[in-house]
This record gives structure tokens, C-alpha cells and sequence, in this order.
């Protein structure tokens, strides 16, 4: 059943009941903000909520964007819960919320148990490390790009749906900033974080990781002038050595449908939506 305004107080519950650690208010909070982005872009429904009688069960939140480029709807599973005494019928709800053929489907924080489910089910790993990457030395090697506000940059050199993607996200409370390198305008997008308590930015859309890194000494002026201390972003088993610190994640990014394995993309999703803090599936 899509959730809805009249029963958002039964996902709100269950949420609350599989996530503990935020509260009731934070959850009621967080539908309603990414109701308000469904509804802006006539999105639909912002998740399922699973059904046994008259009583909810079970909830899965999909969060859904459009690639900018691209007419492809992209859709986030988040914040996967379902009682235990139902949980019999939970890869049933998951195989139906990601079976659309036009669609392509994320989960960001899969837990151990949802990753084996999701490959199962046709997901692949993209991206199973972290790169951490200190600013301070790699801020002194040579700049071969610079990044700018994207007030400064001219009108027409970027598509409409991306700038508005990038409005979106400084709204959002996001970095953003556009870079000119090879002759071309490179939108960047990054997260606000904290890592062992050095404030930190976390890379969630870049054309092709391997741009980032080849200027990221470009990058790391920028997020210093903006109080960063360090950059995190995804990468897979074969870029382990890309410059950066290599830390195995506990939960990698899957993908079921169409994905270019560089492209990073997880604007519009439950890292943006709903605070860093809150992940997992159960």
C-alpha cells in the first residue's frame, strides 16, 4: 500500500520502531520533507507501507529523482523495516518495489542480510570502498582546474535540469560548485560530514570519479576554503589506489538497472533527504 497522508502516522510508528535510534519527531519530520520533494516534481507515492489486515507491517521508503541529463527515473530504497513475525514476505516487498524494467534502482546502505537479498533480486555492487583523501597535502599540488560558485557561472553552460539540481542541493544545505577543466564545466556536489570528528566533505555527484581525482588538488582549495579538513568519496575494488585511504564500507552501494559504474550520483537521496545518521536497513 503507498504511503500517504492517511496512514503516514503507521510509517512513521514502524520506522520509529526499526530505527530507534531517531525519534518519532525526526521520522514525522523527514517524511514530510521528502513528501514535499515527490510533490514539487509530481513524483508519486514516497514509498510502500506492507500490509497484513488492517494492520502495517512493514515499510520501504523510495526516494525518487530524475538523472539530469536524462530522462530516467532513478529511485533510492531506504529505511527498509519489517516485523519479525512478517518478515517471511519481505523479499516478496522488496521484488515488487524494484521490478520496473524503466526504472533504475539504488540502496546506498544495504545491511549484510539486504545485500545478499538485493543480489538475488538483480542488484550489483558499484562501489564496496571509501577513499579518504586529507586536503591539506593534496591542496599543495598543481591545479590544473579551478572550481567556482555557480553564481558565477554563465548562463547556458549548464543544462537547466542540472543547474536546478544544483540549486536543489545548495538549498539542501549542500556544497556546491562547478569546475572548469578541460575545457568543460564539470558540476560537483558534496555533503557536509564529520569523520573521527575532522569536518569533512563527501563527494555525492560527479560525472566520473576518475575527473576527481585527477583534479584534486583543484578540489581540496576549494573545500578548504569552505572549513573541510578532508574529502570522502565511493569507489570500487579497482580504485583502491587512487590517491586516497582505502577503508572497506560496511554497507556498499548497489544498483539494479542501467549505471555507469564512474558516474557518482547520490543527490536525492535518504544521505540528502534524511540526516547522514540514519542508513541502515533491517
Amino acid at each position: 500500500m503507498p504511503i500517504d497522508n492517511g496512514n503516514r502516522v503507521a510509517a512513521v510508528a514502524l520506522l520509529t520502531k526499526g530505527f530507534p535510534e531517531k525519534s518519532e519527531a525526526f521520522w514525522s519530520r523527514g517524511l514530510s520533507f521528502v513528501s514535499a520533494h515527490h510533490a514539487r516534481l509530481n513524483f508519486g507515492e514516497i514509498g510502500q507501507l506492507l500490509m497484513k489486515g488492517d494492520d502495517a507491517v512493514g515499510v520501504l521508503l523510495t526516494i525518487k529523482s530524475r538523472l539530469p541529463d536524462e530522462d530516467r527515473m532513478v529511485v533510492n530504497l531506504s529505511s527498509w523495516y519489517v516485523e519479525p513475525s512478517s518478515r517471511w514476505f519481505a523479499p516478496r516487498m522488496l521484488q515488487m518495489a524494484s521490478s520496473s524494467q524503466e526504472e533504475t534502482f539504488t540502496d546506498l546502505t544495504p545491511s549484510p542480510e539486504a545485500c545478499k537479498l538485493n543480489e538475488r533480486l538483480g542488484f550489483s555492487t558499484v562501489t564496496d570502498y571509501t577513499l579518504f583523501y586529507p586536503l591539506l597535502p593534496k591542496a599543495l599540488g598543481p591545479a590544473r582546474a579551478r572550481l567556482r560558485p555557480l553564481a558565477d557561472v554563465p548562463p547556458g553552460a549548464l543544462p537547466a535540469a542540472m543547474r536546478d539540481m544544483l540549486e536543489d542541493h545548495a538549498r539542501f544545505g549542500c556544497m556546491v560548485a562547478v569546475m572548469e577543466a578541460d575545457g568543460r564545466h564539470h558540476p560537483l556536489v558534496f555533503l557536509k560530514t564529520m569523520t573521527k570528528r575532522l569536518p569533512t566533505a563527501r563527494l555525492i555527484y560527479c560525472e566520473d570519479r576518475q575527473l576527481a581525482q585527477r583534479h584534486i588538488s583543484a578540489i581540496a582549495r576549494h573545500l578548504l576554503r569552505k572549513g573541510r579538513l578532508a574529502m570522502t568519496m565511493a569507489a570500487s575494488d579497482e580504485e583502491r589506489d587512487a590517491g586516497g585511504f582505502a577503508v572497506l564500507k560496511s554497507a556498499p552501494m548497489q544498483v539494479k538497472g542501467v549505471w555507469n559504474p564512474r558516474f557518482i550520483n547520490e543527490t536525492y537521496s535518504e544521505l540528502v533527504l534524511l540526516p547522514p545518521r540514519v542508513l541502515g536497513r533491517s
